[in-house]
Formats: C-alpha cells, structure tokens, sequence
C-alpha cells in the first residue's frame, strides 16, 4: 500500500509521518521520549508533536542499533555522531533487513509506509520537497533517488541530472504525471529512468531490478508482498480472467500461516525445537520462492500492485 501525504514547507513531520518513515511504532516512540527523551519534538499550540528532519535522522540511526540489538537505554543519549561510529563499528546493523537492501531518498510528496517499505526491500533515507534539503552527506551509500515531476519537458533532464549530482546517488527515477514521448524517451539514460505517477509497488522493483543487479537476490527470506499487495494481485488477476494470481496468492497465505505457527508452535525439549525452528525456516524459504513466481506473473501480466 502506498499513502500520498502532503508535508508543510518548514519539513516539520507529525507522529503519524515520522513512525511511517522510521518504522518505530507511535506507542513506543512515545515511551522512548518519556523515558530517554531520545528527541524532544516541537509542540503545536494544540499539543500535537512535530519532527524535525534532524528527529528523524536521528531516530533512524537509533532503530538500526536497537533492531540490531542494542537496549534503547544504552543509545538513547548518544549524540548523533557516536550514533553514527556505533554503527560503523558494528557493520550488521547497516545489513540486518537484507544485504542487499536498496537506500534511496524521496524528492517528492508520496510517502511509503514502512511495510511496503520493508517488502520491497528498501530504506527510505528521507524524503524532501526542494532539492535544496537534500543533504550533502548522509549515515549511509545512496543508491538512488526518486524525483517526482508534474510535466515532463525540455528542461527536465538539465533539472534531473542537477539533482542527481546533488544527491550523490548512483541512479534517479523520474516518476511523472504528463510528457511529451519524446521528452520523456529523452530522459532514459544509463543513471536516469522513469516511471508514471502515482508511484506504485511494482513500477519501483521493476526498475530496481534493471538497474541493481543484486537487487533481492540475497538469503534472505523476508516478505517481498504485504497481505494488500496481494489483494492488489488477486483482484488484477480476475481482471484478466486468469486463476494463477489468487492459486499462487493462496498458497503464500497458507505458508505464511505455517510459518508463524511454527514459530509459535509449543515445544516440550531440545529436539522438538530444532524440528519446529527447521520447519518454520523452510516453510519461510517456500513461502519466499511461490512470492517471487507471483512477482513474474505479474509482470508478465502487466499487473500493477
């Protein structure tokens, strides 16, 4: 599921925004302010919270430590540029959601929600309206930035190649309203891609896909479609009169369903552990294997997710 939301000039972020682009949940962020004022956030005349883009820089480098396994009371009042040795001294942390794990920075007003986020096996860096808030330097490689245009024209590729360089991303996708297809054919380069408005969640992987190589091949066997990427499918598939996508979508929820249960699955000794831990890894493995079949059909397909 991708949300469209609409950021202030002052790049000022409510709870709702900041969770969505840290992926730390409203509840416990809230606890980490009360307990280790982590950041202390502008308040509203009516109370509200409201994050600067230094909050969430700061945040995002906190979640890496603690998701890789860090107590929030040991991070928590470090200053931002310790946050940052720990994590060069720990090389796990910048890795822990896939090795090959894509970072890119938003220069636009869509905004991805950390679990689609999560499926596409992307982090979202930060997210800009003016490629004059890009930073010159961020906590980790850019692997590419997505600059959102009204109307493509003549001018755009002088524009985009500008944002590029300033950015210091290896590659940019332009994703668009209207253009003229010569404009637009204009703008492919071997750095320069593009996609239509408004961004979706196959138009991003197919274009990661070409242009990364190692994109999603790594071990990993985390979730590449959320439960509504499949629903998306699902309904496509009826679309087109075709069974495939909700056969191969049911197989996945029932793998998916095993899994859990596996991992939750009461065990009496060491054995039964080892047995249980073995099925849910492989029903995980499985479950990953039907989802990037699924992926192709869609393709295939000309579905959009």
């Amino acid at each position: 599921m991708i949300y469209v939301i609409y950021m202030n000039i002052e790049q000022n972020y409510r709870i709702g925004l900041t969770t969505q682009i840290t992926g730390i949940r409203p509840e416990t962020l809230r606890a980490w302010e009360r307990r280790y004022e982590v950041v202390k956030p502008i308040r509203t005349d009516a109370g509200d919270r409201l994050y600067t883009q230094a909050d969430i820089d700061r945040l995002l480098l906190i979640k890496k430590l603690v998701d890789n396994g860090d107590a929030i009371s040991a991070v928590a009042n470090l200053n931002y540029e310790n946050l940052e040795k720990r994590i060069s001294s720990c090389k796990s942390a910048l890795t822990s959601t896939g090795k090959n794990d894509l970072n890119f920075i938003l220069l636009g007003r869509t905004i991805l929600d950390k679990k689609s986020l999560d499926s596409m096996r992307l982090n979202m860096i930060d997210v800009v309206q003016d490629e004059r808030n890009i930073k010159s330097n961020y906590h980790c490689k850019i692997d590419f930035i997505i600059t959102e245009i009204p109307t493509v024209n003549q001018g755009t590729f002088k524009y985009l190649q500008k944002v590029l360089k300033q950015s210091k991303a290896s590659k940019l996708l332009c994703a668009y309203d209207f253009g003229k297809e010569g404009d637009i054919a204009a703008l492919t380069t071997q750095d320069i891609g593009t996609t239509n408005l408004p961004l979706n969640h196959s138009g991003i992987t197919d274009w990661c896909s070409s242009n990364f190589p190692n994109y999603l091949k790594s071990t990993s066997t985390a979730r590449l479609l959320t439960d509504q990427d499949l629903n998306n499918i699902v309904a496509a598939g009826s679309k087109i009169n075709c069974e495939c996508p909700r056969h191969l979508a049911d197989l996945i929820n029932k793998l998916t369903a095993f899994e859990k249960y596996s991992s939750e699955c009461e065990v009496r000794n060491a054995k039964d552990a080892e047995i249980h831990q073995e099925l849910e890894v492989t029903s995980a493995k499985s479950r990953y294997l039907i989802e990037e079949v699924l992926i192709k059909l869609a393709k295939i397909e000309g579905i959009k997710y």
